[in-house]
């Protein structure tokens, strides 16, 4: 038990470590007050209908940036972007709503940091109790799992991670690579588009949306929710089980194990962590705190639901 106690310190003292260095690194997207003419060719992705983009569309019309054009895009549809003539391109979820500056600041990023391509996170606009029981945790695990800033800083293919909500490419290479047509097949389609940018040594960056851009978050789904999360552990159920143990189970064995002043250090960590992923995320600390046991529970029921669901499928498949 002591040992076991020891590996869960261990990797509790590694999450906040990442998690700190987040939020000192403050990888959030920034309006840089710049102002750009390039055309931009913006792809909606709509699950069933037009009307599910009227948000995001009345937030482009607000824009200061005016020269872009609109192409509505049902979310399995092949992409038939290769033949237009835009300097960008900029993908959208029909869930998001977009502020002032924004397509500005992406041109600017992309320019200034000659990515290839740049994955922006959207803010959650979370409304109630139980999405804020479960939404919040896609984030919590991203955070304080991966250093976001190394996306951009080192171009090996194993620091990619992506957020599909928001995908922006300069034009010209995405053309030249036909990643419209390279990513069919996979259903994590732009986590495998970062991973080709990285391993032909092509810059990119993945950013936290800040106040820029933001995604709807009221209904909850499980699967989806789930499978998100799975995002973090690449689809691995042993890894998401794994993490569920020392994340979940660590703290439960040294409630019970502990004296309790052995338990300020590691929940104080976790408080840490806490407040400064509600900060990086734009959420309130402290309901983030008071939610957070909830969100535990939520989190293991959704990766243990997921987990299953996958064991009962390889079960399916082998016979």
């Amino acid at each position: 038990m002591i040992f076991f106690l020891y590996i869960v310190l261990v990797f509790l003292v590694l999450r906040f470590s990442v998690t700190l260095f987040n939020f000192l690194s403050n990888p959030k997207m920034g309006n840089y007050g710049r102002s750009f003419t390039d055309t931009v060719l913006i792809i909606i992705k709509v699950y069933q209908s037009e009307e599910e983009a009227e948000k995001l569309i009345t937030s482009l019309s607000e824009q200061d940036y005016k020269n872009y054009e609109i192409l509505i895009q049902p979310i399995h549809s092949p992409n038939v972007v290769a033949a237009e003539k835009a300097a960008y391109f900029l993908f959208l979820d029909a869930d998001t709503v977009i502020g002032r500056g924004f397509i500005n600041s992406l041109i600017y990023r992309t320019t200034v940091f000659k990515l290839a391509m740049l994955s922006v996170i959207p803010t959650p606009r979370i409304s109630g109790f139980i999405a804020n029981c479960m939404f919040p945790l896609t984030d919590f695990v991203l955070l304080n799992l991966f250093p976001l800033r190394l996306v951009r800083l080192l171009k090996h293919p194993s620091f990619s991670m992506a957020n599909g909500a928001c995908l922006f490419f300069d034009a010209e290479i995405y053309r030249q690579y036909e990643w419209d047509d390279s990513h069919k097949s996979s259903n994590q389609p732009e986590l495998e588009i970062m991973k080709m940018v990285k391993q032909e040594k092509l810059n990119a960056d993945l950013l936290l949306g800040n106040k820029l851009i933001y995604q709807e978050e009221s209904k909850p789904d499980v699967a989806d929710v789930s499978g998100r999360l799975m995002l973090n552990f690449n689809q691995q159920p042993i890894v998401a089980l794994s993490y569920l143990i020392l994340v979940i189970g660590g703290p439960i064995a040294m409630a019970l194990t502990l004296a309790p002043v052995f338990l300020l250090l590691p929940y104080g960590l976790i408080f840490l962590s806490r407040m400064m992923i509600a900060y990086l995320t734009a959420q309130k600390p402290f309901p983030s705190i008071l939610y957070h046991p909830l969100q535990m529970i939520s989190l293991t029921w959704l990766l243990i639901h997921r987990c299953w669901n996958s064991f009962l499928y390889l079960f399916k498949t082998k016979k």
